[in-house]
């Protein structure tokens, strides 16, 4: 082999070798901009996550804090004793117009001392 041989074989040779490493540039840059997407997404899912647990921290201290306010409420409540209060009385019936041929209804039934309509247990009839 002379020299010219050589040179044209050297010449290939790096030629070869530089688009060998522009292929193998362009793989991995496009794989490394995909590894680079990827990992944005996952922060950007992370971010969004940890904006969502603490929303749901806040509203779980609200409903914490209102829960022991109820609490308070209804113990209050407990230890309070219960005021009766005398249910309402119906109104008295407007004058009768004149010009109504119906009756005017009957009286609400009476009120108990208890609050409710006093009531008739029925023996059942025998037969």
């Amino acid at each position: 082999m002379d020299a010219n041989q050589w040179l044209i074989a050297a010449a290939g040779f790096l030629a070869g070798l530089g688009v060998a490493g522009g292929a193998a540039f362009w793989w991995f840059s496009r794989q490394m901009k995909a590894a680079a997407a990827r990992v944005d997404k996952v922060e950007k899912a992370r971010q969004f996550a940890g904006q969502q647990v603490t929303q749901a921290r806040k509203q779980v201290e609200a409903l914490q804090k209102e829960l022991g306010e109820l609490k308070h409420a209804a113990k209050a409540a407990t230890l309070r004793p219960f005021k009766h209060s005398e249910p309402p009385q119906p109104e008295a019936p407007a004058a009768i117009d004149p010009f109504l041929p119906l009756a005017p209804a009957a009286p609400p039934t009476p009120v108990g001392a208890d609050g409710f309509a006093d009531t008739l247990v029925l023996k059942p009839k025998k037969s």
